[in-house]
């Protein structure tokens, strides 16, 4: 899988990289409104057509099943982003803009590419905490999985955004975005009885807040909230920075179900990196079900000596 992992690295830095410049320039009127009203940016689109062009032209018989599609940039009103979406593409035609970022309407096969190329539009749009999201999927299972986090500091003394990525049976790795080298990592060594910390989602509408609000609680004074945004959250606890992340559904949108391509990516590196990915009844996550996770609800992560305390007080 050493040419997958190389071509998605690149892939992800690329798109990673553009949607940087795009963030350092973007203003309210570069975001549109879908149906479900959740904003689009034009580093949306930009970095989907990177990628699915990337992954196309090194895997032409693997289906790419993306969260974009080109139907809303055909419209003669949105003509203004499609030029904003080029001026960020050099060298490419309107016609390769569209064509590319469709490449990502295919359907769950086998084998096949899900990508997000931004998840967390919202924290993009605040200039806050964002990923760009890529998973090889095989026969239901993610088997490689690259995260460009271009706003999560590498480290202390490298501001320049982090790069994460796994293949299966290989560990996770990390190395500061755009720069080489790479480094092993691993979760957390907290157990029960010493600090808990639980990421929770800045978008409130994400999740149910209360239900971890009461489980928190059991864990008193050792149980710390962080937020973040997007598919960060994995590659926070995977490197150690974390113990829990819970995606638990929404009382208000009982039907709710999550999409493949917001966790598949994250469940491969937290999972290299020596942690627990479950639904919240301990099921494994099944990603063999057309574009939603609909054989699950909700998603419990952990470092894994959490991992079984967490869903017996989920499910008392």
């Amino acid at each position: 899988m050493q040419k997958h992992l190389e071509v998605a690295i690149k892939a992800v830095q690329t798109a990673s990289e553009i949607c940087r410049k795009i963030q350092a320039q973007l203003v309210a009127e570069d975001a549109m409104t879908k149906k479900d009203r959740s904003p689009v940016t034009v580093a949306d689109f930009a970095s989907q057509a990177v990628i699915c062009r990337m992954l196309n032209e090194a895997f032409p018989q693997t289906p790419i099943v993306a969260e974009e599609d080109a139907q809303s940039l055909r419209n003669e009103e949105n003509r203004d982003i499609l030029e904003k979406i080029q001026q960020f593409l050099p060298g490419w035609s309107i016609d390769q803009i569209l064509e590319r970022i469709d490449l990502g309407n295919g359907e769950p096969a086998d084998e096949f590419w899900t990508l997000d190329p931004i998840d967390g539009t919202k924290g993009f749009l605040r200039k806050d905490q964002y990923a760009v999201a890529l998973a090889l999927i095989r026969n239901g299972e993610p088997v490689l999985g690259a995260l460009g986090c271009p706003n999560l500091a590498f480290s202390e003394h490298d501001q320049n955004g982090t790069l994460m990525f796994s293949v299966k049976g290989e560990g996770t790795f990390t190395s500061s975005l755009g720069k080489n080298g790479r480094q092993k990592v691993t979760v957390s060594s907290n157990a029960p009885h010493e600090i808990v910390r639980f990421l929770e989602s800045v978008e409130a509408a994400h999740s149910d807040h209360s239900l971890q609000a009461e489980l928190m609680r059991h864990f008193g004074g050792r149980a710390k909230s962080v937020r973040f945004d997007s598919q960060v959250k994995y590659a926070v606890l995977a490197r150690g920075d974390a113990e829990v992340y819970l995606r638990l559904p929404n009382p208000q949108k009982p039907d709710y179900r999550e999409k493949i391509w917001d966790h598949a990516a994250g469940v491969i590196i937290v999972r290299e990196a020596g942690g627990i990915v479950t639904d919240m009844f301990g099921k494994e996550l099944k990603f063999c079900h057309g574009k939603k996770l609909t054989a699950n609800r909700g998603i419990v992560v952990t470092n894994g000596k959490l991992h079984e305390q967490i869903i017996t007080l989920l499910n008392r």
